[in-house]
């Protein structure tokens, strides 16, 4: 029989193959190449593919995933095939149906996002493969069976930021502003809350505004009638840098305290007045210092960037679908999905030491170190929490 014919031949029994096994990944993986020489019988490995949510206003998240994406490929890939990504952006109105759509794909092997915790904890319900999310609320892993934070989660963070703020700027009131209906906003607020009323402060202000507001004139009013040693923002750009210049501008001295959301390239590229920063501290998944080697090549292939917290989650998201993948040996969904929960004592762009069960029993939340950083010029205060 002529060697092309045989080929051929063979193609077709492998795709029947397919057909009527579907959970035989070794077979549906592999695609015979025809390169025209005979004597050419190496099967050609398809892509990993990946999907990506990719959220417009934090491209640094995408970033980071990129970087890591790059590197495995040029190391040799996941099991010998290279990632691809699949890209699709994150809103709230499609979060749900593109989880579902990654999914349905069939050759999709895990999902990069959401980075927002309120559209994390509408995908977690939906996941059927594993999801390693950018977004760092309490409530996220609750949701479903197949959902990973891959940062400090804001209960953490919130415990941390209440005790820097008591026994390092001595505070013994608080005021309290947030994103309205925000998953991470508002589950910030209630463990920071209730942190620093048990460490003996006392919160004299707890105000809201609405998604894209840009004036906060009654909220701040109500703020500095208040008098608060600490102004805790519990927020992200664009509002912060608007809220940081208007309760200046009204005479508000509180210290300015806020959370993760902070920690992104845009909240200082907006604010003209970096003075505004000189009594400002948040809390962060990510020490520039300590991934000095992850800054230098995020830097390096994005020029004119700034390495953050969001881009380090974007990066360690996909190292450690990758690694899960290759302690699995498999693409399976559940056995990666265990293999990533058992990961132990990873040092991507953060460092993780292992991952600890949530509420129900579930090892799905990252054990993430997480440092307190001054915005004015980024000093670092590992403070226990």
């Amino acid at each position: 029989m002529n060697v092309k014919v045989f080929r051929l031949a063979i193609c077709v029994l492998l795709s029947l193959t397919v057909v009527l096994l579907p959970g035989c990944d070794r077979v549906r993986d592999i695609v015979m190449t025809d390169t025209g020489d005979d004597s050419a019988d190496t099967p050609t490995m398809l892509p990993l593919k990946v999907g990506v949510i990719r959220h417009s206003a934090y491209g640094d998240f995408t970033q980071g995933a990129e970087l890591a994406q790059q590197q495995i490929n040029a190391a040799g890939g996941v099991l010998g095939r290279q990632l691809e990504f699949v890209v699709k952006e994150e809103t709230s109105d499609t979060v749900v149906q593109t989880a579902m759509d990654f999914a349905e794909m069939g050759d999709v092997v895990g999902i990069i996002g959401p980075l927002f915790s309120s559209h994390a904890v509408k995908v977690g319900p939906v996941a059927t493969i594993p999801v390693l999310a950018g977004a760092t609320g309490k409530d996220v892993t609750e949701t479903g069976d197949f959902i990973f934070i891959v940062g400090a989660s804001n209960a953490l963070q919130a415990e941390l930021m209440a005790n820097f703020a008591v026994d390092e700027l001595g505070a013994k009131t608080a005021g309290i502003i947030w994103q309205n209906q925000d998953v991470y906003s508002g589950g910030f607020v209630e463990e920071f809350s209730a942190n620093f009323i048990q460490l003996g402060g006392s919160i004299v202000a707890k105000e809201v505004y609405e998604p894209g507001d840009t004036m906060f004139d009654a909220q701040l009013a109500a703020i500095k009638a208040a008098t608060p040693d600490v102004l805790f923002i519990a927020s992200f750009p664009p509002e912060v840098p608007l809220i940081m210049e208007q309760a200046r501008a009204m005479g508000i001295t509180a210290k300015f305290i806020g959370s993760d959301g902070w920690d992104v390239a845009p909240l200082y590229a907006e604010i003209a007045d970096k003075s505004l920063l000189a009594d400002s501290y948040y809390c962060s998944n990510f020490h520039r210092t300590q991934a000095a080697e992850f800054v230098s090549a995020f830097e390096a292939v994005f020029p004119g960037t700034s390495a953050g917290g969001v881009a380090a989650g974007g990066y360690d998201a996909v190292r450690l679908l990758a690694q899960g993948i290759e302690n699995a040996k498999s693409t399976d969904p559940e056995a990666v999905r265990d293999a990533i929960a058992n990961i132990m004592d990873y040092q991507g762009a953060t460092v993780i030491s292992h991952f600890k069960a949530n509420d129900n029993g579930q090892k799905r939340e990252s054990n993430n170190s997480a440092v307190v950083v001054r915005g004015e010029d980024g000093t670092v205060y590992p403070y226990p929490n």
